[in-house]
């Protein structure tokens, strides 16, 4: 990969993760993307070629604690007694997204190639991410 593709596809990546998390690569807040109301909206599926690979970890917390996560617009899973740090690793698509929601952590994170993509410091932590290329 060129350096002025992979420089992109990082830019492309901070992007998208300052959406997703409600800020801005300025420092100000963006509105997080609307919900749909009215009928529950159908899941979006994987298409098209993987983009890369990315990790959610979760951490903090005095005992066990338990994990709700949806992988690429899957359905919800629910990982109980976890002891902590947990990862995971995901194959990433594009408009696709991914939530993990710790009950009893007090942290977690999304990176994809070295990149921090989404953080929350703070009592059951809910960590977002969907890549648009």
């Amino acid at each position: 990969m060129s350096l002025r593709r992979s420089a992109a596809l990082f830019a492309s990546v901070a992007v998208a993760a300052a959406v997703v998390t409600g800020c801005s690569t300025s420092g100000t807040a963006v509105p997080a993307p609307a919900s749909t109301t009215g009928k529950a909206a159908e899941a979006a599926k994987p298409t098209g070629p993987q983009v890369g690979t990315a990790t959610v970890t979760v951490t903090g917390g005095t005992g066990p604690v338990t994990i709700r996560y949806s992988i690429n617009g899957a359905a919800e899973q629910t990982a109980t007694d976890v002891t902590l740090p947990w990862t995971k690793d995901y194959p990433v698509y594009d408009k696709v997204p991914t939530t993990v929601t710790a009950q009893g952590a007090s942290g977690c994170t999304i990176t994809m190639n070295g990149m921090l993509l989404s953080v929350k410091n703070e009592p059951n932590p809910t960590c977002n991410f969907a890549y648009y290329g």
